[in-house]
């Protein structure tokens, strides 16, 4: 299994690469965390999330101020 990355660089490979590793990140670790009922991996889990969650806001701002031309403002 890919463990899933803190962090990274605010760019398209990076956010590609980190949405493909916790996308297998939450299908093995996740499902056994909650199969398992198990508090102290979900409260680990859901700090990966936050992470992956905190990055892709990160990505949404770089885009937003070097492409402004994409931005639409009705969605």
């Amino acid at each position: 299994m890919n463990e899933y990355q803190l962090g990274g660089g605010l760019n398209l490979l990076t956010a590609l690469g980190k949405t493909n590793a916790f996308t297998e990140f939450l299908k093995t670790r996740m499902a056994h965390a909650l199969e398992s009922e198990d508090p102290t991996e979900l409260h680990y889990l859901l700090a990966q999330l936050d992470d992956y969650h905190s990055y892709m806001w990160r990505y949404y701002n770089k885009l937003a101020k070097d492409r402004p031309e994409r931005m639409d403002p009705g969605v």
